[in-house]
């Protein structure tokens, strides 16, 4: 672990501690700035390095990896018998599964800055590795500051214990999952395992394990890395309704989610699991939330 991932840690940490003392309202609308810039800078990295005949097999590389993903989750899960199948056969007979179709803000908020940054890399040489590379570090460090400052005010005991059972499941079907895409990215010699271990544990979390990996390998991985878990959030709309009426399993579904169950993916499992599981997917995505940044920096 170089010197860098040290000082995001313990950013991460010390802000953490400051938005459980004192919390000052307005600061998340920060996030969305820092996030945006970030996804700028990197996709301008990329669009400096990486060939045309590389964004191909980016792009497809990662639509079949992040579907992957999601498959090899939910049937993780599926192995996994800890409650009475038939009890939950029945409640998914019963359940109407609703589906409005993803995000479309979301996607054009964080999409259109990565193909303008793309864009503006293809035909705009002005920078040098360094300099990104230590513009990338500073935006980590503001990011680390700021989400350790949010999930401080969130940080609740009596919260996590309530639905803890179901949470902590969903979040061992996520690291299951994870590891094997881990291992089938490096059965393809995309990459050597530490790296495909957090490109896979980042669980949907883009915006944060893009420009890390970037950063620590270089922006070809790091471009895959953003897409696959970009793609990722935005097909589990699309696949877990899909895989609901195929065979009712809400805690996989909620593993398919990862980090995004707790915001842009929550509304999808209120919607298809009821008022029962939402808590349980919100706090999974809290918690997985709270250790990706600490675990990540910790193997790559």
């Amino acid at each position: 672990m170089n010197n860098e991932a040290i000082f995001f840690i313990t950013l991460y940490l010390v802000f953490l501690a400051f938005g459980k003392v004192k919390y000052i309202k307005g600061v998340e609308r920060i996030t969305d700035v820092v996030v945006v810039m970030l996804i700028l800078t990197i996709s301008y990295w990329a669009g400096e390095e990486i060939t045309i005949n590389e964004v191909l097999t980016i792009i497809f590389t990662s639509l079949a990896l992040s579907i992957l993903s999601i498959l090899i989750t939910y049937f993780s899960g599926i192995t996994i018998d800890f409650y009475n199948r038939k009890i939950l056969i029945k409640k998914g007979e019963n359940m109407k599964i609703r589906y409005e179709g993803a995000d479309k803000g979301g996607i054009v908020k964080y999409m259109a800055p990565f193909v303008i940054g793309w864009i503006l890399g293809l035909f705009i040489h002005i920078s040098t590795v360094n300099l990104l590379v230590n513009l990338v570090n500073y935006e980590l460090y503001a990011l680390a500051s700021i989400l350790g400052y949010i999930m401080g005010k969130d940080l609740n005991l009596k919260i996590l214990l309530n639905s803890g059972k179901d949470s902590l499941l969903s979040i061992l079907i996520t690291i299951l999952g994870d590891i094997l895409l881990a291992v089938i990215i490096f059965a393809l010699r995309i990459t050597n395992f530490s790296v495909a271990l957090v490109i896979a544990l980042a669980s949907g979390w883009y915006s944060y394990v893009g420009p890390l990996v970037a950063v620590s390998t270089n922006p070809y991985l790091g471009t895959l890395a953003f897409l696959i878990n970009f793609l990722r959030e935005q097909f589990t709309y699309i696949l877990v309704p899909l895989l609901l009426r195929l065979k009712f399993e809400p805690r996989s579904a909620i593993a398919v989610g990862g980090a995004t169950a707790m915001d842009t993916t929550l509304p999808l499992y209120v919607e298809t699991l009821g008022k029962e599981y939402a808590l349980s997917a919100m706090v999974t995505g809290v918690l997985l939330t709270l250790v990706i940044p600490i675990i990540l920096p910790l193997i790559i």
